[in-house]
């Protein structure tokens, strides 16, 4: 789940809570997936340009492989957010 931009410059200015991390990370990770898909789809496209348009093939490619980084450090960051908000004391409402 991806949150709005207000919401989350507030969270990530702020998580203070165990929920606040998980709302991070679940944003992180939502991040990472489309990163993901671009970097699937541009190397599919690079495929088909490979033949008839080397030089889109290669920047498709050289796409695809920042879409791969960036869904690698978006997936750091939920990482990272998961474990921070493990620490958290939990609440137990009686």
């Amino acid at each position: 789940m991806k949150l709005s931009e207000t919401e989350f410059k507030k969270l990530a200015k702020s998580h203070e809570t165990a929920d606040d991390h998980a709302k991070l990370a679940a944003h992180f990770t939502a991040h990472a997936n489309e990163h993901e898909n671009d970097a699937k789809i541009h190397e599919e496209l690079a495929g088909q340009y490979e033949k008839t348009h080397p030089q889109l093939a290669g920047e498709a490619r050289h796409y695809a492989a920042h879409s791969r980084e960036a869904a690698e450090a978006m997936k750091n960051l939920a990482k990272i957010h998961q474990e921070l908000g493990a620490k958290h004391p939990q609440h137990v409402h009686a």
